[in-house]
């Protein structure tokens, strides 16, 4: 996912919009820049949880595994 970043001013509480990594690190970087000169750019990021489903694939492989050990262990 690309825009899965979104950067926050540690100074203002600014907020970049969502967009790649290095197009928020860019971003928040213009933003010190222009508001904190005399300041390193500092602050948090924000990751956007996408529709990806990487985790449920992992939950449902984890369930498979279960299941067949718990067969396995009643032969």
């Amino acid at each position: 996912m690309a825009d899965s970043y979104r950067f926050r001013c540690g100074e203002c509480g600014h907020r970049t919009a969502w967009a790649s990594e290095s197009q928020g690190e860019q971003s928040i970087e213009n933003h010190y820049a222009r508001r904190h000169p005399r300041i390193a750019p500092g602050g948090m990021v924000e990751f956007r949880k996408g529709s990806s489903g990487g985790g449920t694939g992992c939950l449902i492989a984890l369930a498979i595994v279960v299941l067949l050990l718990i067969i396995a262990s009643r032969n």
